[in-house]
């Protein structure tokens, strides 16, 4: 339970941002040479980090689509890639209808608005839609222990927590929400005083399980 923070953050991007690029030196060319040209990304090389080709389907599942989106962007940041590169990179990986809708949806924007944030915010749009990640946001605000363990309530707030990311921001906001989510009994027996920090709660809720 101590990890819901360190699951939390990694998950949700709105609170972790990789770190900038440290800026490099841009080496001089001497006269009469030829200046080496910067290679673009290679698919080859994320493809060994595990990443695929994304074909849409009929009866594509928001799921598949989210999942494949948010694992293409882990690996990027794992390269430490550019939001130019990640763009490059996505697009090359669209196959079939999805390229096909890729081209339409560029065709009528302008070239200096296609920018990696667009790619993103239009391929969530159209194969991850908002009914779903409405659907999503109401089982977090929902999320109750139940029947649960602490640890599987601990599983199931780390995999809706991306999409209360709007409302679920602080440490101590976090805290709050699983508080309020767990059985009558264990909150009676962590005490009334509100807490802020994840190893103090995490402590005392599984104290209170035992």
């Amino acid at each position: 339970m101590n990890e819901w923070l360190t699951q939390y953050l990694r998950t949700n991007p709105v609170v972790q941002r990789p770190p900038p690029p440290i800026p490099q030196p841009v080496p001089e060319v001497p006269q009469g040479a030829e200046p080496v040209k910067i290679g673009k990304p290679s698919i080859d090389k994320i493809r060994k980090h595990g990443v695929e080709e994304f074909r849409a389907t009929v009866d594509d599942d928001p799921l598949r689509a989210e999942f494949w989106l948010e694992n293409t962007i882990w690996v990027f940041y794992e390269l430490s890639y550019t939001p130019t590169e990640f763009l490059k990179c996505v697009v090359s990986l669209l196959k079939d209808t999805s390229s096909h809708w890729w081209n339409t949806i560029t065709s009528v924007v302008p070239r200096e608005n296609v920018i990696w944030e667009f790619s993103q915010a239009e391929f969530k749009k159209k194969y991850v839609c908002q009914k779903f990640m409405d659907q999503k946001n109401k089982e977090l605000l929902e999320l109750k222990q139940g029947n649960l363990t602490v640890s599987e309530y601990e599983r199931e707030f780390v995999r809706l927590s991306k999409y209360g990311r709007e409302w679920v921001l602080t440490e101590a906001e976090i805290c709050k929400f699983l508080e309020e989510g767990l059985n009558e009994d264990i909150k009676l027996l962590i005490g009334s005083l509100e807490i802020g920090k994840f190893a103090v709660l995490a402590s005392r809720v599984h104290k209170a399980e035992e």
